[in-house]
């Protein structure tokens, strides 16, 4: 027999690290006392359901998947800032999402001390870490449809202005991996859909323009990358969301395979500290998809 639901993020909350945990907190409770412009905080706990009670209820909203995401981004921004500027810029979170990118939208606490925070990690003790896109490498991020931007994008191009609606900063020390993208608006007052950080699964970055201090893209990279963002083709497995779409659509029966009750079981135990791990929590979530996989077959042909 199955396992019983388990009993959501709560019991987890000890995982988080300590600024994404107040990130969250101030998220929520900003939300829920109706601070301006926390509107939008947490968006995916409060769709089509009363206000989350706690932050433990709203990451249970959020589901494992979304709060995966959530941080493997703050470990990232860690990663290339040990100092955690860049983290602590993030006033609130918005809404998740994860697809051919996996991001959230963002407020940021200071906007143009996080251009400059941004701007200062082109070099460090690790090597590069960050440097602006081109104009037509943020094109995506900037307001309307993709192809009435580009006009207007070649236009400053060639005259060597900025972009008009968002700047746009990339990981440039792995070619054609994961890496972090960060969309910070400069329109006024502020629109949130400008500003944003998310994970490319596929780099375009090929180098740093040593004259420009921006980013340099291979043509074949970027077109991949571009296919994953804009449809989704190739892009990973969401080995979280997999086994509980797996577990949801294979609910225990007398007859189930040897073995599946027990693995739904120790699933409910460890899918939310799974997701309390970021990457490396992602990467074990991957084998357990295997031995989901190697049992559910069986009880798809059962009658």
């Amino acid at each position: 027999m199955a396992g019983s639901p388990d009993a959501g993020a709560g019991p987890h909350l000890d995982g988080l690290e300590g600024t994404l945990r107040e990130a969250l907190e101030r998220s929520l409770a900003d939300r829920l006392s109706g601070q301006a412009g926390a509107e939008l905080n947490l968006d995916n706990a409060f769709w089509g359901a009363p206000a989350p009670r706690d932050l433990g209820e709203a990451l249970t909203r959020l589901g494992p998947t979304g709060v995966n995401v959530v941080v493997r981004i703050f470990e990232r921004l860690r990663d290339i800032d040990p100092a955690l500027g860049l983290c602590r810029q993030i006033r609130y979170l918005r809404n998740v999402w994860h697809g051919g990118s996996a991001g959230f939208k963002v407020v940021y606490a200071e906007p143009a001390a996080m251009r400059e925070l941004l701007d200062g990690q082109l070099a460090g003790a690790g090597g590069r870490r960050m440097a602006r896109d081109t104009i037509l490498g943020g094109i995506e991020h900037q307001r309307g449809a993709l192809l009435g931007a580009l006009p207007g994008s070649v236009a400053l191009l060639l005259r060597g202005g900025e972009p008009l609606d968002a700047d746009t900063w990339r990981e440039v020390h792995r070619p054609g991996h994961e890496a972090v993208h960060v969309c910070v608006g400069k329109r006024e007052p502020r629109l949130p859909e400008l500003d944003d950080i998310h994970l490319d699964w596929k780099s375009p970055v090929v180098g740093v323009n040593e004259a420009s201090r921006r980013c340099r893209y291979g043509l074949l990279i970027s077109v991949v990358h571009w296919t994953q963002a804009r449809f989704g083709l190739g892009k990973p497995v969401f080995p979280l969301q997999s086994i509980d779409e797996k577990v949801d659509a294979l609910p225990a029966r007398h007859d189930a395979p040897a073995g599946w009750g027990a693995f739904v079981a120790r699933w409910r135990d460890a899918r939310w500290t799974l997701a309390m791990r970021g990457s490396d929590g992602a990467e074990e979530a991957l084998r357990w998809l295997r031995e989901c996989d190697e049992l559910a077959p069986a009880r798809r042909g059962d009658g």
